[in-house]
């Protein structure tokens, strides 16, 4: 049985000597290295579904899997081993793809390559509607006409536009813009004529509305005030330990793919991805202080409560619409292959042994893609990462000031606020002045 097998492998190599040794790309042992050739090595699969290869790869003395040791880097194989994950949203979607785009294979840009033209289609929705949401509830109307903050308070007042301390008194509580009697008929609606002292007196009617940055922390009992705290910790809650914790992975890979990709003969290309983290972190951060200053502006519980759940849901919009694109993407074959080349899909989100070990049961040296049993950097599917972080500078920590950031500037908005609200309604109180002011000083 040893040597019929023998002479089959044999045959085997004989006939792709033949065939102008075209092995699959998905082996890594390419006898000519491509850009982007170490990227399939893994991720190829025939387009018809095969059975999961089963024949586990030849292991000696090694805790991990190899045909040819040589092709394995020492550096791969410095332990202790973790993994860790980045979650699947868009912006992490959209990244795995800019990051692992080459030449050899496929273009990220929407105008030379189609297949991507709907993942920079979902980016731009996405991002763009949660800013857009943002901006809707926070540039006044005056400003731009279609866009209107949410009121707290709506009045009516009646006033005589020809009474000039009526109207300063207006104005000195911003309901005028200038204290004078045209600004105040503009502003104001005819309502009926009265008689004063046997004088026929024109009445107007005003009405205004309170946006939220002029009433935060200005009303509310005890419970309110509490409910304000518990609405603001479960936004909070979802900001930080889930969506920050997505920008801080994405951060983290980076790192891991500006080290690991040099060591498998790749070239680290489109590191202007790093900007989609970015981005998620500045959506992340206006949402949060936009949802602090409008939740404690409210007096009525449910507009509270129903407040802080619609900030939760912008917040965690883009996991929700990350399933069909993955689906697409994932089962979606790279066009234009260079000849030779299997077929290839854009993403790999699961882990499968197929990914790691070819259809014969011999293991893919120079794949990125690892098995589960295995202690060795690499990745176990494009979401899960198995490495060793003290192997590789970890970059992502000097952005400490982001997590820093993330407490401190809703907390400093929020006393920002209250300030404002407190000096509109009170503007003559000392406080409100900032000559009055006293900053603690520093000798040199």
């Amino acid at each position: 049985a040893n040597f019929s097998k023998t002479g089959l492998k044999f045959g085997s190599l004989i006939l792709q000597a033949a065939m102008g040794q075209r092995a699959s790309k998905r082996d890594g042992r390419r006898s000519i290295a491509t850009p982007g050739s170490s990227f399939l090595n893994g991720a190829a699969r025939p387009e018809s579904k095969a059975e999961e290869p089963t024949t586990p790869s030849i292991k000696v003395q090694y805790p991990f899997r190899c045909e040819d040791r040589s092709k394995i880097p020492d550096e791969l194989l410095e332990g202790p081993f973790e993994d860790f994950g980045i979650s699947e949203d868009v912006y992490a979607t959209f990244y795995l793809l800019a990051r692992n785009a080459t030449p050899d294979m496929y273009s990220i840009s929407p105008f030379k390559n189609p297949d991507v033209r709907i993942a920079w289609l979902y980016l731009l929705f996405i991002a763009g509607s949660q800013i857009f949401v943002i901006l809707a509830i926070t540039v006044p109307g005056e400003e731009l006409k279609v866009l209107y903050p949410p009121s707290v308070q709506n009045s009516t007042t009646w006033i005589d536009c020809g009474n000039s301390t009526a109207v300063a008194a207006l104005h000195q509580k911003g309901l005028l813009s200038f204290p004078s009697r045209e600004s105040c008929e503009s502003a104001a609606s005819p309502a009926f004529e009265v008689d004063v002292r046997g004088q026929t007196v024109m009445m107007h009617t005003l009405e205004t509305s309170t946006e939220f940055y002029h009433q935060v922390f200005a009303s509310g009992n005890a419970t309110v005030f509490l409910l304000r705290f518990i609405c603001c910790t479960w936004v909070f809650s979802q900001v930080y330990l889930q969506e920050f914790r997505s920008v801080r992975a994405l951060l983290r890979y980076h790192d891991f793919s500006r080290w690991f990709l040099p060591l498998k003969g790749e070239e680290v290309r489109n590191s202007w991805a790093i900007c989609i983290p970015i981005i998620q972190y500045m959506v992340l951060q206006c949402i949060t202080i936009v949802s602090f200053l409008v939740i404690c502006a409210f007096d009525e519980p449910f507009d509270i409560v129903m407040n802080s759940l619609a900030f939760t849901f912008i917040a965690e919009v883009g996991s929700v619409f990350n399933d069909p694109l993955v689906h697409r993407m994932a089962n979606t074959c790279i066009k234009d292959l260079p000849e030779g080349y299997p077929v290839i899909k854009y993403l790999y989100p699961e882990y499968q042994l197929s990914n790691a070990v070819n259809d014969d049961g011999t293991y893919t040296d120079g794949g990125w893609y690892i098995c589960e049993e295995e202690e060795k950097a690499g990745l176990l599917s494009d979401y899960r990462v198995r490495h060793n972080e003290a192997a590789y500078p970890q970059q992502h920590r000097r952005a400490k000031f982001l997590e820093i950031l993330i407490f401190a500037l809703p907390a400093f908005c929020i006393l920002l606020g209250a300030w404002h609200s407190h000096c509109r309604e009170e503007p003559n109180a000392k406080e409100c002045h900032l000559e009055h002011l006293r900053f603690p000083r520093f000798d040199l």
